[in-house]
């Protein structure tokens, strides 16, 4: 799958010193990413498991289920980001309220 192709360039890139001030790790799941837990379970070592400040994702829909299934069952407070614009830009869901 392209996304893991991808995910693991840009660890790589990480670990070569092209993409600094940071920790990029990838390809990782989804349980992985969250539970230091779940990730000593399954023998993925070496890891910030459940201590990630960002998750990349492959597409905008997958984003877009993944902070509303966040929104709806966790109560997060959600913002998009939108990048390459000449001011920052935050995009808000048409459901969310002003907080």
């Amino acid at each position: 799958m392209q996304e893991t192709v991808d995910a693991y360039s840009l660890a790589q890139m990480n670990r070569n010193g092209e993409i600094t001030g940071c920790v990029v790790d990838g390809p990782l799941s989804y349980d992985v990413a969250m539970s230091a837990e779940i990730a000593r379970h399954k023998g993925v070592e070496g890891l910030h498991s459940g201590d990630y400040d960002v998750l990349v994702v492959p597409s905008l829909a997958t984003g877009n289920i993944l902070g509303k299934s966040w929104s709806v069952t966790a109560g997060a407070i959600m913002a998009g980001m939108i990048v390459g614009a000449k001011v920052p830009i935050v995009l808000t869901s048409r459901g969310a309220t002003a907080e």
